[in-house]
């Protein structure tokens, strides 16, 4: 058997960050087999192709004299930087329709891969990318090609190509894995003959023990900890292995970035991404789904094993900017890889993801900031104490104020989390939310709002009648992981975007150039602190009060009628 194997990373995410998933499973199986992995980041490359064509005026896409020049300035902005990137004005308006562009794109795109997978209706472009990236993969003669999925629009790309590649070279093992793929339904991959084999939750345990059992020449794989395979003696056709946490995460390989290449990531400065933990520390919140990702219960490496690989991947890609990808650090452990950053004078910044708890005390938050920390993403939610309690978030109105305030006086930006339409959430509570941010704007340097969205999985997709969810919708399909839902009171999931639209464009918007915050990209929000110094604000904006706003209205709650047609039962 040839001990080759790829790891394919298809359309379509926005390129902003390198993989992580494929990096870390490249660097266990090579350093625990003679098989050599190849990381292939077609997805990258797909955006590249895709801006210089349009700026050799070769695409579909039409631009005006003056949009063309637009978008060849935002396109040198996301990839070199220059005085662009560090005026407020210029890059507010070249991002938002840079963005705005390349979703356009991506939709025409995607509705094109979903006519051939699920209508069998071939558009001569999109046969065509499949193919030439089918041939991409398969042009080092491996004998395994993985997919990895982290999100759904990177599905049906990923199902064309793969049969593409089954179809030049019939004895190629395909095999799909990734946070999307472990929160579909077996069934639906394996409708697909051309799949053999998915790994689902943690991939770099089952995959490397699915390439020794290949090369073994076994036929049966059992045994296999997160694993699925086709098995024609079994009920479904299938077999589901047991989930475990098959790698010991404190020991195991850095991550190998080797195969990337850095300047095709739509980022003037490389922004590493690194994990110190698995699963998360609290573990708690009502509408979360994340354990999918993970087998077993939260655990994190040593610090100075973390701080190790930080290092390494400074001397090695000379990189400096760091985006900590964990569900959730503690303050505690915050403290401990800040302190070694700071005794080891590695001169980095980065962000995190984080849980606002009084416990980050303003000396903590000092370390942080010293060790390189320049802004947090802080998991607020709400600010009524009903809704806090609904999601078990374990935090306060006041508590997370407090915290904000501490983190602003130790010099770390905070952007922070809002579900918009949370069930059974009234309209006052939620003004009570917003009353919260206008109140605190001083503290809040951004805010990334999203409409309540009810996943397969979570504790209130189990109890949905404690949350005032009267019926949970049957929409199961292939694209498929959040489900619609009736409330008995408060907005309804067919409304909630509408209002986290409204937010957003008559509120939320209003906090990204407040003190001078520039980062509609998590990334480029770290270089923008990074470099205060650079900034040429516009001045000026201001908050708008709340109260003077006139949102959507929500809908009637119990026996309330609704226009909307009904998709299935």
């Amino acid at each position: 058997m040839n001990r080759q194997a790829n790891i394919a990373i298809c359309p379509f995410s926005f390129p902003a960050s390198l993989p992580l998933g494929p990096s870390i499973i490249k660097a266990f199986a090579e350093e625990h087999s003679d098989f050599k992995v190849t990381c292939i980041d077609l997805n990258a490359e797909w955006y590249n192709t895709f801006v210089d064509a349009a700026l050799a005026g070769k695409s579909f896409v039409q631009f005006s004299p003056e949009a063309k020049a637009d978008f060849a300035k935002a396109a040198k902005m996301f990839r070199d930087g220059g005085d662009v990137f560090w005026d407020e004005a210029e890059y507010q308006r070249l991002s938002r329709f840079f963005e705005s562009t390349i979703r356009k794109v991506e939709n025409v795109f995607l509705d094109g891969f979903e006519r051939a997978c699920a209508h069998g209706e071939y558009v001569p472009p999109i046969k065509a990318y499949a193919e030439h990236a089918a041939r991409k993969l398969i042009a080092n003669d491996p004998s395994v090609v993985g997919f990895s999925l982290m999100f759904r629009e990177q599905y049906m790309p990923s199902v064309l190509i793969a049969y593409y590649v089954k179809a030049l070279k019939p004895d190629v093992k395909i095999v799909f894995g990734g946070g999307y793929t472990s929160a579909c339904h077996p069934s639906i991959l394996f409708a697909n003959p051309f799949i053999d084999f998915v790994v689902f939750n943690e991939g770099e345990g089952g995959f490397h023990a699915l390439l020794m059992a290949l090369d073994e020449g076994k036929t049966s794989f059992d045994g296999i900890a997160n694993l699925i395979w086709r098995n024609p003696e079994a009920e479904d056709g299938w077999v589901k292995n047991a989930k475990s946490p098959s790698v010991d995460f404190k020991t195991q390989p850095y991550p190998d970035f080797s195969d990337y290449k850095l300047g095709a990531y739509f980022q003037p400065e490389p922004v590493f991404p690194i994990m110190s933990s698995k699963g998360c520390a609290w573990d708690k919140c009502t509408f979360c789904t994340h354990h999918r990702s993970y087998s077993g219960a939260h655990r994190a490496a040593a610090t100075d094993r973390v701080v190790g690989e930080i290092e390494h991947m400074v001397n090695t890609y000379g990189v400096k900017r760091f985006a900590f990808v964990d569900e959730m650090i503690s303050p505690g452990r915050f403290r401990r890889i800040s302190e070694d950053l700071i005794e080891k004078n590695i001169d980095i910044t980065w962000y995190a993801l984080a849980k606002p708890d009084l416990i980050y005390t303003e000396e903590i938050l000092e370390i942080m900031h010293k060790g390189g920390c320049r802004y947090l993403l802080w998991g607020v939610e709400s600010a009524n104490q009903r809704i806090i309690d609904l999601m078990d978030k374990g935090t306060t109105p006041d508590g997370v104020a407090e915290v904000l305030a501490r983190s602003t006086r130790a010099g770390i930006r905070n952007h922070l989390f809002i579900i918009v339409g949370f069930p059974s959430e009234t309209e006052a509570e939620y003004l009570e939310t917003m009353e919260f941010l206008y109140q605190n704007r001083d503290n809040v340097h951004r805010i990334l709002a999203c409409g309540f969205s009810l996943d397969n999985g979570s504790i209130i997709f189990k109890e949905p009648e404690r949350f005032g969810i009267s019926r949970i919708w049957d929409v199961s399909n292939i694209a498929t992981i959040s489900v619609k839902y009736d409330v008995e009171r408060g907005v309804g999931c067919f409304d909630t975007e509408k209002h986290a639209l409204f937010w957003k464009n008559n509120f939320f918007d209003h906090f990204e150039a407040f003190k001078g915050d520039l980062g509609l990209f998590r990334n480029h929000a770290l270089l923008h602190y990074t470099y205060p110094d650079r900034i040429k604000p516009v001045g000026g904006r201001r908050v708008p009060n709340p109260r003077k706003l006139k949102p959507p209205p929500y809908q009637a709650g119990p026996g309330g009628k609704s226009d909307r047609k009904v998709l299935t039962k």
